[in-house]
């Protein structure tokens, strides 16, 4: 191999390894891209309106007439769902804005709740960090008229099969996250569906 082979050579090693790189930062900015997106389209949700996160409108569910939300699962790099203990107050759930976050609330009515969620809404991202929001599965919470022994697998609540005409399935926690987006490797978007307590 002559001085000018190997020139070429080094010149298309250099060429591969950039394209690696720059594979490699893409790769790390998908979920973050993706939380982006869903902001953006939150905050620009219709009142009159497949699966998928890069639907480009909320409301792509027939049975939701009123999607402000599109709710999805992270996965850990090594595989798992990202989980956080969710805390609510069953007296305001499914009340308006604010209701869920502790609004109006007197001493006689603190009697939160807690379960797992791995389900989210992003309520804001800023670079590579976002604030989420955990949502509680309608039946995890006993459901509108409070009955517990309802149960819901979690194919059910992925498909949203678990809640006639698929509305209200969730309900807004109390408890917000911030994360670093880079820290996972996947997200599944849900249906869309329409948070009342928000």
């Amino acid at each position: 191999m002559n001085g000018r082979e190997r020139e070429r050579e080094r010149e298309n090693r250099e060429v591969r390894e950039r394209e690696n790189i720059r594979v490699r930062q893409n790769r790390e900015r998908c979920v973050e891209d993706v939380i982006k997106f869903i902001e953006e389209l939150q905050e620009c949700a219709t009142h009159v309106c497949p699966t998928g996160c890069d639907v480009p409108f909320l409301g792509a569910n027939p049975n939701v007439p009123l999607a402000n939300t599109r709710p999805f699962l992270l996965f850990l790099k090594n595989g798992e769902l990202f989980r956080v203990p969710a805390f609510f107050n069953p007296q305001t759930m499914g009340q308006g804005a604010g209701a869920g976050a502790g609004g109006g609330q007197n001493a006689n009515m603190n009697t939160e709740q807690c379960v797992d969620s791995v389900v989210f809404r992003v309520e804001s991202v800023d670079d590579n960090c976002a604030v989420l929001r955990a949502l509680v599965n309608n039946n995890q919470a006993g459901g509108k008229d409070g009955n517990k022994n309802q149960t819901v697998t979690f194919c059910e609540m992925v498909n949203g099969t678990n809640n006639q005409n698929n509305q209200n399935m969730f309900f807004a926690s109390n408890t917000c996250v911030t994360v670093d987006l880079n820290f996972f490797a996947a997200i599944q978007c849900l249906r869309d569906t329409h948070v009342r307590n928000l």
